[in-house]
């Protein structure tokens, strides 16, 4: 269940972020000279693949991606090294498929499980317009394996930007012919440049007006690009097994802090995210002065990309890549390749 909320919460957020570009659907290139385009992959690069080597030289994960000419992503596949050992197959497929406006409106992702099965999830996008130019995503429905629905999101507007947001979840760990259903609401506020939201259930509430008051899951900070690509985000999430009248939103029980910067491309080229829980009772007794933040550092996770070489098209063709992760800090270094296909004939004129 945590991993099904958590992952309509970054789908969910993705939508918020993306609005944005999904209202300017077709422009790669902004209104605003000052600002880059998405990408400059759009309309040049028909495939990339970056493969990933080791220290010997060998090839150890590959990447196979396939994009559309206007943009957006039609296939990628990764290729490594299963846990059971023996050579490069796929371990994770993801498959978009695009109407005739040229909006998304399936993804499935395949996945290799460490024990050889695969995992499959497929998500189904409808649309609603937003003016006679560009449509929004105001619904989004996600199926396990078995084809079984497990989220249901509907998106709610006021003007131009994301307001509201309810997540129905279906459970099915217990068995049996009907799942346990959550519904998580999400609602946001918007003080230039930060946005925040706040996520919760609706539970019985006797002090209530109604009868109902909220349980808090998560508060959310974040700020954005012009693209809406998320350029920050803190991520407090609370305590929900002591009911409403005990929640305290001053004590969180855990955060998330992260930054991300993008390079010419659209990928990221560098991401920091910081994970901080509870501290122990002993910590407590230890401090005298009260004076320990609430919570600490127990997880920590950095990415950095540096290109090192270019081809003529100017796109780049070998990155080095450092990976640090825990509070410790292990560091871990790799180079990859990437090669390009291109389009073979120019775009078509507007």
């Amino acid at each position: 269940m945590n991993r099904i909320i958590s992952r309509l919460t970054a789908l969910s957020a993705a939508a918020l972020l993306m609005l944005p570009s999904c209202l300017g659907k077709g422009k790669n290139t902004p209104e605003f000279p000052s600002i880059k385009p998405l990408s400059t992959l759009t309309g040049k690069v028909e495939k990339r693949v970056i493969t990933r080597l080791s220290a010997a030289g060998t090839e150890e994960e590959r990447t196979e991606e396939v994009y559309r000419r206007t943009g957006g992503l039609l296939t990628k596949v990764v290729y490594g090294i299963p846990a059971s050992g023996g050579s490069l197959q796929p371990i994770e497929t993801t498959t978009n498929t695009y109407d005739e406006q040229g909006y998304r409106v399936s993804e499935v992702v395949e996945k290799l499980t460490a024990t050889g099965t695969k995992e499959r999830t497929e998500t189904k996008y409808t649309y609603r317009p937003f003016s006679p130019q560009a449509s929004y995503v105001s619904n989004y429905k996600e199926y396990d394996s078995q084809g079984r629905l497990v989220a249901d999101v509907t998106h709610e507007l006021e003007g131009s930007r994301l307001s509201r947001v309810v997540r129905t979840v279906y459970d099915y760990s217990a068995g049996g012919a009907n799942p346990k259903e959550t519904v998580l609401r999400t609602n946001y506020t918007y003080m230039e440049p930060i946005i925040e939201s706040r996520t919760f259930t609706l539970v019985t509430d006797p002090k209530a007006v109604g009868g109902t008051g909220a349980l808090y899951h998560e508060q959310a900070r974040m700020r954005v690009d012009y693209y809406g690509r998320k350029l920050f985000e803190e991520i407090h999430t609370f305590d929900t097994s002591v009911g409403v009248a005990k929640q305290d939103l001053k004590k969180p029980n855990g955060a998330t802090v992260a930054t991300y910067t993008y390079g010419d491309t659209g990928d990221i080229v560098r991401e920091l995210r910081e994970t901080h829980g509870p501290r122990t009772q002993a910590e407590y007794d230890a401090d005298k002065e009260h004076k320990l933040p609430l919570l600490k550092l127990i997880d920590r996770y950095y990415y950095e990309v540096k290109y090192t070489q270019t081809n003529t098209e100017g796109f780049p063709t070998k990155m080095e890549v450092t990976v640090e992760k825990g509070v410790a800090k292990t560091k871990t270094t790799y180079t990859a390749n990437v090669s390009y296909t291109y389009f073979a004939d120019p775009a078509p004129k507007n």
